[in-house]
């Protein structure tokens, strides 16, 4: 585990680089939750979507949005925190020519992964809880997807969420009796991770 900084459009992101032990040639490049309401790279859903990733020989790249943390800059109402994603994910590719992405986001994280990916073309998403149309019209995952929702979540409904995503790119996966933020229901977030990431690189 690095921590390091990452030059962004407003000034430095801070950000920390995990290398997974066996790794594939896949870096995972991780949004948080709302900075606004206490979102930041230490969430713990993102920990438990990145034990999954560095499990699957995935390294991951969390970071802070503008604003949060030590990263400078204030909050942008999503459309700076887009930028933020693609400096990262600039950032990791010229780091290593070659190496494929992976968006994932957790809830207002999610909502940015979604924004980000036909500037970025990652290899897949994976998004728990997204707080899908928080900035307006998205377009709908255009590359393999798994949505992570939670069947009590008091935020983002489960329901419409899941109606939104019907799509056959995409797989949704829903945890009974949660909420929001998984809480008791980690593990299970990081068993259906792992199983997607399975079936999609390996099977």
């Amino acid at each position: 585990m690095k921590d390091l900084f990452v030059d962004g459009a407003i000034g430095r992101l801070e950000a920390r680089y995990s290398e997974a032990a066996s790794a594939v040639g896949l870096t995972a490049v991780l949004c948080h939750p709302h900075p606004q309401f206490g979102g930041t790279m230490n969430d713990q859903v993102l920990g438990a979507l990145e034990t999954a990733l560095l499990a699957s020989g995935i390294s991951s790249l969390r970071f802070n949005f503008r604003g949060v943390g030590r990263s400078e800059g204030k909050y942008s109402d999503g459309v700076g925190e887009i930028d933020d994603v693609v400096a990262v994910t600039t950032w990791v590719r010229e780091k290593s020519v070659g190496e494929r992405i992976i968006l994932v986001g957790y809830s207002f994280g999610g909502a940015v992964a979604l924004s980000a990916q036909a500037l970025l073309v990652p290899e897949c998403m994976i998004l728990a809880a997204p707080a899908v149309g928080m900035f307006g019209q998205q377009d709908s995952p255009t590359v393999p997807s798994l949505v992570v929702l939670a069947e009590n979540d008091q935020f983002v409904s489960a329901d419409s969420t899941k109606d939104w995503f019907d799509a056959p790119n995409t797989r949704v996966e829903q945890i009974a009796d949660t909420d929001h933020f998984f809480l008791g229901h980690h593990d299970q977030v990081t068993k259906i991770v792992r199983e997607f990431l399975k079936t999609t690189f390996i099977d």
